[in-house]
């Protein structure tokens, strides 16, 4: 069994630009912000979704 890959050594980065402007900034990507960000993008709100 292989260990889990995320870990605080190994971190997930982003490694693309970040967006320059946003109508939204939420902060926590559990399932409220989540389901928030989807709601807003789907009425064609600028949405950045920051864990």
């Amino acid at each position: 069994m292989t260990a889990f890959p995320i870990t605080e050594a190994m971190p997930i980065q982003f490694g693309g630009p970040l967006p320059g402007a946003a109508d939204v900034v939420i902060i926590g990507g559990g399932i409220i912000g989540v389901t928030t960000a989807l709601f807003l993008a789907r009425r064609n709100i600028s949405v950045t979704l920051v864990e």
